[in-house]
């Protein structure tokens, strides 16, 4: 899966799953127990998502394990028998897998099942794009109206999705920084849709998040595509100013949520001030 997107999976994976569980896969697990994700032998793989599901008789346990793909990938059935294999040498417990697509087509090609005469396998794949927005537009997670992007419209225009999303999102995250996050996902995900044009004209035109851009340019006083390094950022601030800037900086460090580049990115500072910053809470 492309980088971007699998990045945004990845840290929205723990509401996700159980949403998707429930109201996708019709799994309502009694509880899930940590399996490592990290399947090693002579090659190394990583999965998206791999749980133990826990039922009341012990005999009934499953591994559950979920993938994101973007693209209409035709290696999936030889990477999910391999998994297979991993998980059940190491736990040994039936395993069920799922494949989420995430791309634009209603039905992939993806091939789903091998029938050789000492094996048969299988796995399943369920496209966002088949399922009703209603499943997650409404919902009091923020990480599922995100999802909303990549499903059904229903006949619905987009710009009424994408605003309702936005409204939602608002409505539910009272943290500025966290409402920056979700609504830059947003974007990257109305991409797999074509759009993302259409998405930043309604960020845009919304009063909905805090413009971190703009307030960083006022406090800094400095042009789009002028170079800056840590300390040129020091000098073209004020005592005020840079406190301010930094107490921000800090707090997104803080949460543990955003990569050194992406507070870079959102703060408009370079990576060297991020990082100086970093090895001063560090010590």
């Amino acid at each position: 899966m492309a980088q971007e997107y699998d990045k945004i999976f990845k840290e929205n994976i723990e509401p996700l799953i159980l949403s998707f569980a429930k109201k996708l896969l019709h799994i309502d697990p009694d509880t899930l127990e940590e399996i490592p994700g990290d399947l090693q032998y002579t090659i190394e793989q990583k999965t998206d998502f791999l749980k133990k599901v826990n039922q009341p008789n012990p005999l009934d346990n499953y591994a559950l394990q979920i993938e994101f793909q973007s693209t209409d990938s035709q290696k999936m059935l030889k990477r999910l028998l391999i998994y297979y294999g991993f998980i059940f040498r190491d736990h040994d417990i039936p395993v069920r897998q799922y494949v989420f697509y995430i791309g634009d087509k209603k039905k992939t090609n993806m091939v789903t099942q091998l029938f050789h005469p000492d094996i048969w396998f299988r796995y399943k794949v369920i496209s966002l794009a088949n399922v009703d927005h209603e499943l997650f537009i409404h919902s009091d997670q923020p990480e599922e109206v995100l999802i909303a992007i990549l499903c059904d419209f229903k006949n619905k225009p987009a710009e009424w999705i994408i605003e309702t999303i936005l409204k939602r999102l608002k409505k539910l995250e009272n943290d500025e920084l966290e409402l920056s996050r979700y609504t830059r996902q947003l974007e990257v995900l109305s991409k797999l849709r074509k759009l993302q044009e259409i998405t930043i004209k309604k960020i845009e035109a919304m009063p909905i998040i805090y413009d971190l851009e703009t307030d960083i340019r006022f406090l800094q006083g400095v042009e789009k595509g002028v170079e800056k390094g840590a300390k040129q950022e020091i000098e073209k601030q004020t005592h005020k100013q840079q406190e301010e800037n930094k107490a921000k900086i800090i707090k997104m460090l803080k949460i543990r949520r955003l990569s050194v580049e992406e507070i870079a990115h959102c703060m408009d500072v370079s990576i060297e001030y991020i990082n100086e910053l970093k090895r001063q809470l560090e010590d």
